[in-house]
């Protein structure tokens, strides 16, 4: 039977990604859980949109996974640090100590919760607290991470990239909508939709 035979380099190569692979197992399964979690709730928010009022189209299937992919490879570099910090941390001040810095770090930077709007915002979807942003000037053009400004209170740096995923997502359903237009790329950059300006 025939096998493979690797370079030494190769070998070593792989067996650093396989390492690194069981170390951030968790991570990595966590950031898939938060993603699909996220998608969900677009999804949940698109049927429910579909079947109250206004006509949203639904994202393919083939587009959520691409999504989920995105945030994977984004996730999977800052897998790497937080890891390699954490047992040193444990090992050098014991549990004991360990667990109030825990605490610091929960209190000062929250996670990023899709839900969790700003109170002016209270009762209100994602997608339209987004236009409501927009309607305060309907010529004026945001950036994705200026809507996030608008819409959350402040929330942990690290979780920027899944806040970004979310918004993108959002606003590629109410662009499709017409509720808001895109305007520009890298950034992406979005203002009001015509059809939403003309009935406000």
């Amino acid at each position: 039977m025939p096998y493979l035979v690797l370079k030494d380099e190769t070998r070593q190569q792989l067996e650093q990604e396989r390492s690194r692979l069981m170390n951030d197992r968790d991570k990595i399964v966590s950031d898939i859980k938060a993603s699909v979690s996220a998608e969900l709730d677009q999804t949940l928010q698109t049927l429910n949109a579909l079947l109250s009022e206004a006509p949203v189209e639904v994202v393919p299937a083939d587009e959520i996974v691409e999504a989920v992919s995105e945030l994977l490879e984004q996730a999977e570099p800052s897998t790497k640090s937080p890891r390699t910090r954490e047992p040193k941390a444990t090992r050098k001040t014991g549990t004991e100590k360990a667990k109030p810095e825990v605490k610091e770090i929960s209190n000062s930077a929250q996670a990023f919760d899709a839900k969790q709007l700003k109170r002016k915002f209270k009762g209100k979807s994602l997608s339209e607290a987004i236009v409501q942003i927009l309607q305060q000037d309907a010529e004026q053009i945001y950036t994705i991470d200026n809507l996030i400004a608008g819409l959350y209170d402040k929330f942990d740096e690290a979780e920027m990239p899944r806040a970004r995923k979310t918004l993108g997502a959002t606003l590629m359903h109410t662009t499709r909508a017409g509720t808001t237009e895109r305007v520009g790329d890298k950034p992406s950059r979005f203002k009001l939709g015509q059809p939403a300006a003309l009935s406000a």
